[in-house]
């Protein structure tokens, strides 16, 4: 890469804004759903429920607030209730938002707080949930490092909804996908596409 394209990276990052007084760490690249399920102490299928006020921080509702969610399996992390809260979603982390909807399915990777409650573990930045479509279950599925999948622990006194949880490759036989190591591809490609783009703006100068 030229010095220049260097240079004028450097200076149009040094105008970029930070949103909600957000400072990421000097070399952030962002890393597929794969690689952060794997670090995170817990990963589930869930429903979204409902959607209240978060004690303590009332101030900051809707913005911010606590999740109702209907478990329908624990992939990392369980066995869980078949009903958790989950505090901390929205606009809480002024670098990473984790948005819910009411009804809508999701694969959320969490955490524990000191307290107890759960919260979302907002692996290397980034949003916690993806949303839990066919195609993403299978994928999370078969990632290594997932060492078994549970039911709720109530799930046979009342989940009627409650649709059991993927077969695990140990149990089908299928070879799992590994996560692997984050790859700087998509960090070169970026700034390679950065530098075409200023280069172009300021030949237009």
């Amino acid at each position: 890469m030229s010095s220049f394209c260097l240079l004028a990276v450097g200076v149009a990052l040094l105008f970029l804004p930070n949103a909600h007084g957000c400072s990421m760490v000097q070399g952030w690249q962002p890393i597929p759903f794969t690689h952060r399920l794997v670090q995170a102490d817990i990963v589930v299928h869930v429903k979204v429920l409902n959607k209240t006020e978060t004690p303590g921080d009332e101030d900051m509702w809707p913005q911010a607030y606590a999740g109702l969610l209907g478990v329908y399996c624990a992939l990392k992390g369980g066995p869980l209730q078949h009903n958790i809260t989950v505090v901390g979603l929205g606009e809480s982390n002024p670098c990473s938002r984790t948005e819910v909807d009411i009804d809508e399915e999701y694969i959320l990777l969490l955490k524990r707080r000191q307290d107890g409650a759960f919260a979302p573990d907002d692996v290397n930045t980034q949003t916690a949930a993806l949303p839990a479509t066919q195609d993403n279950l299978d994928m999370v599925a078969l990632t290594c490092g997932l060492q078994n999948f549970t039911l709720p622990l109530d799930v046979a006194g009342n989940a009627p909804e409650q649709r059991g949880c993927p077969t695990h490759p140990n149990e089908s036989g299928e070879q799992c996908v590994s996560a692997g190591a984050p790859s700087h591809f998509v960090m070169s490609t970026t700034l390679s596409l950065m530098c075409a783009l200023l280069t172009y703006a300021f030949g237009l100068l």
